[in-house]
């Protein structure tokens, strides 16, 4: 193309091929010079259903490229029910599972670009739908139509487009051997003529079943041996074999744009036909063959003597190769630099549909690698060839191409019927930017100095949000997997690239998880351990806020977040403002690096850890996590009373500050944790101690005198029992706080107290706080006598279903608090802390967003996540199940032995539905399904109905009441089911009544109504 602006990059490739599960297991074959050709055995021969007469025949070729994996499928990333996931068409499924692996190679998440982005695409005949029309009782179930458009090629690319949602032209391409290329070419032009931003293009061949090789016949274009030999010459002939390949295409400006790598670039394409100028309908024609070469070379604007390799079709025929070559050589010219040919049909065998996709991958690997493969099966090129004397041989030897420069290969592609396509393709060399820093950011609000804190958060040397999501549990544990080898094989990466890539570049699925780190290595670790967030379904899901008393203070607790977080330092410059008003000393003094906490009064050690406390709350929710509940221990009440709204900030200090000085006044006490409180329960009686708090279900917190103190210890540690003194100078919630009480009842009488905005789990009642008890003083009075319930707090949440904690505050006590409160359930919490540590609060801070993330997807993690590009990361880790019908082979008869196993199942495939008569038993006893209390006729109204479903959906759809849409299936099913129901029930069972009541139970209720003929209660 004269114009650079007409240029067309390939962005992504993908292929499955037998043997090569992907671009570098294909790649590596072709460079060690491997066929993925094998002998199939007698045995496998006799499964795939060729009776014993046709395979004992010598001249019977058991030899086949084997495609691995075709039974396998993820339909829950597609929406598929187990039953339609059966009878989709393997090539088809092939393409969806492949489709979604090359838009995530080029990081595009079909559901939130703006692209428009098209599929040009083909596929053989199904040979996978003779097996489904062989289960009569499969197609009574399912309907007819489910089974065929699932099996037709016709809704190939629109299926593609449906199900990842792509809005650009959708359009089938079909012309035999030819189709894949042919499919590029579309593309390319759909691109040029601005139809689409992006094209998947590329093609499927896969012919089941698999193992059966074939019958050779004299003068046909199958080999008698099964070994294709391009340009060899004893060329016999080819053998077809399975596989697909896809490439992403963009307008090389807007690939240079996007940061994409540009693996090769299309410079010129050309389609054309034969016509009847030839032999006959499937021979080749060299006239039209020079035509398609030719316009393919004048439109890339190259010379002839520019291309220095071409990927031929080479089928290994005695009448094909040297039409082809000759070609060559008119389209071309006979003289100038050396130009190698090289097919790779003989390490895989004739990819019939796909042939010229593949052939394209590897004409832009040759590109990208700068060397050409060697063409294997050649002992002798073939005389008929006529290359002595020419700039042309045959590359039977691997060998890199010459210069340093840019480079230009071609690659052809014929199909039987004359549908002939040519592509050119030039190297493009892309100089690469320095490795992005985590923090740097292209958006709007970053900093641009390393190490200065952005507006909003992290700060250039920061951490990293990792982000990831999967349609079910275990894909997301095999994403988290194959992020931690990724990360393992790339010591180089940046975090910031991956956390960025991973946000921006992946489509957000239900299941969901979040982790922050520093460095590779810890990321590493934790993926491994499975330690990081989890979140699943849509919306917001609740998180409650846990703010930590008196006693976990530090030594500069916060100072590192506020080095690093503007919004946290600017928060705490309120606060401290705030308490500063109130007091005679700076509470800044005892946040440095010099400060001192260690036995400070309480007076100082409140107003402390309020500051700090307030500053990471109301930072977090500057970051987008919202609490849902909030509950603190003794002073963290206080704090999260403020977060919630009962007192704004000037009243909260005065609070603090005056109820501090009120506690430090009171007569000095001592508190005690102990595992036990048996052995105490005289001195509990007789008032000598009280119960300050009950932290969990194993630790108690006693206060009283020194004097009580030291002989509840003494007695604790005669009883065995495990006990600590903690580091107090006050016996806190008990009557020794009478005083401060009192005083403090009188303070609140000159504030305002409000009802709060956010739920709050109190210490006093260990249920959430009333509008009436916010708004008493009698209530934040009589907090300072009574034992802090903390356990009975957190119970509350968990019977409210809340499993998400972010501790606020130095440490982790409050999160070991809340495990022990849970119990045995503590393994389904989900935990942050977000001071953490002191060495890295800044980490454990965005560890806590990255939890907030998890709960809601819509917490924007910006600043943990951004770099000036994308980088490269693992593709979805498929959930894939075997769904799989027996295939029968090609046309035969139905009474011939023709049932296939799939190969090498990971679990027992899913069994297609018997016809089953209605009153036919089942798995499931009646009783099972009236244990809910319903009446004999109900129950069995319920069984069979499940039954009906189960045929429809599988197993699964009748134990569950989740709607039909909800559990996969469609409309076209629907009807089916519908009718179904009414040919089991003799009755009119309506369109409406089953859209509007679609589980097993509200349908069962429906068809009782209506066998009753009385209204339905549903």
């Amino acid at each position: 193309m004269e114009n650079d602006d007409e240029l067309i990059a390939i962005v992504s490739m993908d292929c499955r091929l037998p043997q090569a599960g992907g671009v570098e297991e294909f790649w590596q074959k072709l460079v060690d010079g491997e066929s993925a050709i094998r002998d199939l055995t007698d045995a496998e021969v006799a499964a795939a259903g060729v009776p014993a007469d046709r395979r004992g025949r010598t001249d019977y070729v058991k030899r086949a490229g084997v495609l691995d994996g075709v039974a396998e499928f993820d339909s829950a990333y597609f929406g598929y029910s187990p039953r339609e996931a059966d009878v989709l068409d393997v090539q088809q499924r092939l393409m969806l599972e492949s489709s979604v692996t090359l838009l995530e190679r080029a990081n595009i998440d079909p559901h939130r670009t703006e692209k428009r982005i098209g599929v040009f695409a083909g596929s053989g005949m199904s040979t996978y739908l003779f097996g489904a029309l062989s289960r009569p009782e499969l197609v009574d179930s399912l309907g007819e139509m489910v089974v065929r458009h699932g099996n037709d090629k016709d809704f190939l690319a629109t299926r593609i487009s449906y199900k990842l949602n792509l809005h650009g032209p959708s359009v089938n391409v079909q012309t035999a051997c030819s189709t894949g290329l042919v499919a590029v070419h579309s593309g390319v032009q759909s691109l040029l003529l601005n139809e689409c931003d992006a094209a998947i293009a590329g093609a499927v061949y896969v012919r089941v079943p698999q193992e059966s090789g074939y019958q050779y016949q004299v003068g046909g274009v199958l080999s008698p041996d099964g070994v294709c030999r391009p340009f060899d010459a004893g060329a016999n002939g080819t053998l077809f074999t399975n596989g697909l390949g896809l490439v992403l295409l963009k307008r090389l400006r807007d690939a240079i744009a996007d940061g994409d790598r540009v693996h090769a670039v299309i410079a010129g394409s050309a389609v054309n036909n034969d016509g009847a100028q030839k032999v006959s309908f499937t021979a080749p024609s060299v006239s039209g063959q020079v035509g398609v070469l030719s316009e393919a070379l004048q439109i890339s604007g190259a010379k002839q003597t520019d291309v220095t390799y071409i990927e031929s079709h080479g089928t290994g025929t005695q009448l094909g190769d040297p039409i082809e070559i000759e070609a060559i050589k008119q389209a071309y010219g006979y003289d100038g630099a050396p130009c190698g040919i090289g097919s790779l049909k003989g390490n895989f065998g004739h990819l019939n549909i796909a042939a010229g996709i593949i052939g394209l991958i590897k004409a832009a690997l040759v590109l990208q690698h700068r060397y050409v493969p060697p063409t294997i099966n050649v002992g002798e090129v073939s005389p008929a060839l006529d290359l002595d004397g020419s700039r042309y041989f045959v590359t039977t030897e691997g060998r890199a191409l010459d210069g340093d420069g840019e480079q230009w290969a071609a690659v052809s592609a014929f199909g039987m019927g004359g549908t002939n396509s040519h592509v050119l393709l030039k190297s493009f060399e892309q100089a690469l930017a320095e490795p992005a820093e985590p923090g740097e950011s292209a958006e709007p609000g970053a900093s641009g100095e390393s190490g200065e804190p952005d507006e909003s958060g992290a700060s250039a040397d920061g951490p990293a949000v990792l982000t990831f999501s999967a349609r079910t549990e275990d894909a997301l544990r095999g994403q988290a997997l194959a992020l931690a080898e990724h990360l393992a094989a790339h010591p180089d990466a940046s975090l910031a690239q991956y956390a960025y890539t991973l946000r921006e570049g992946r489509t957000r699925h239900p299941f969901r998880a979040s982790l922050a780190a520093v460095d590779r290595a810890e990321a590493i670790t934790r993926l491994k351990a499975e330690r990081y967030h989890r979140g699943s379904g849509a919306g917001e899901q609740e998180i409650a806020f846990v703010f930590a008393g008196q006693g976990t203070q530090r030594r500069a607790m916060g100072a590192v977040l506020a080095a690093k977080n503007r919004q946290f330092a600017r928060r705490l410059d309120e606060a401290v403002e705030a308490v500063n008003a109130h007091l005679d000393f700076d509470v800044r003094t005892c946040l440095g690096p010099d400060g001192q906490v260690d036995g400070i009064d309480t007076s100082i050690a409140q107003p402390l850890l309020f500051v700090v406390e307030y500053a990471l709350a109301t930072a977090l929710v500057d970051a987008g996590v919202r609490p849902r509940y909030v509950l603190g221990h003794s002073l963290g009440e206080i704090v999260a009373a403020t977060v919630a709204g009962v007192f704004d900030l000037p009243v909260a200090a005065e609070l603090v500050a005056t109820r501090a000085r009120l506690m430090g006044d009171c007569p000095g006490g001592a508190m005690l944790a102990v595992t036990d409180t048996g052995p105490l329960a005289d001195l509990l009686d007789d008032g000598s101690l009280s119960v300050a708090a009950t932290n969990s279900p194993r630790q108690t917190v006693l206060s009283g005198s020194h004097e009580a103190i030291e002989a509840a210890a003494a007695r604790a540690a005669d009883a065995g029992v495990q006990h600590q003194r903690l580091a107090t100078s006050h016996a806190f919630h008990s009557p020794l706080m009478r005083e401060a009480a009192d005083a403090f009842r009188a303070f609140l009488g000159t504030v305002e107290l409000r009802a709060p905005r956010i739920p709050l789990v109190s210490n006093v009642t260990g249920r959430p706080l009333t509008e009436y008890e916010a708004r008493s003083p009698h209530y934040w009075a009589d907090h300072l006598l009574r034992p802090v319930r903390f356990t009975e707090s957190v119970e509350a949440l968990r019977e409210a279903e809340v499993t998400r904690f972010v501790e606020i505050g130095p440490g982790r006590a409050m999160s070991n608090l809340v495990k022990a409160a849970f119990g045995t359930e503590a393994a389904g919490l989900e935990l942050a802390q977000a001071l953490g540590d002191s060495e890295h609060e800044d980490e454990a801070f965005a560890d806590a967003v990255a939890l907030g993330w998890a709960a809601d997807p819509e917490v924007p993690l910006a600043p943990y996540a951004s770099a000036e590009r994308m980088t490269s990361v693992p593709t979805y880790a498929f959930d894939r199940q075997v769904h799989w019908v027996e295939p029968v082979l090609g046309f035969a008869a139905q009474d011939a032995p023709t049932r296939v196993p799939a190969q090498t199942p990971a679990q027992t495939p899913t069994q297609a539905p018997t016809d089953t008569p209605a009153d036919a038993p089942t798995d499931a006893p009646a009783e099972a399904a009236s244990a809910d209390g319903s009446d004999e006729a109900t129950a069995e109204i319920r069984r069979i109905v499940g039954g009906v479903f189960e045929g429809f959906l599988g197993a699964a759809a009748a134990d569950t009441d989740s709607e039909f849409f909800a559990l996969g299936g469609n409309s076209l099913m629907a009807i089916q089911l519908i009718n179904k129901l009414r040919e089991t029930f003799e009755l009119d069972f309506s369109v409406r009544d089953f859209y509007e009541n679609s589980s097993v139970s509200a349908t069962t209720n429906v068809i009782k109504a209506l066998l009753l003929e009385e209204p339905a209660h549903v």
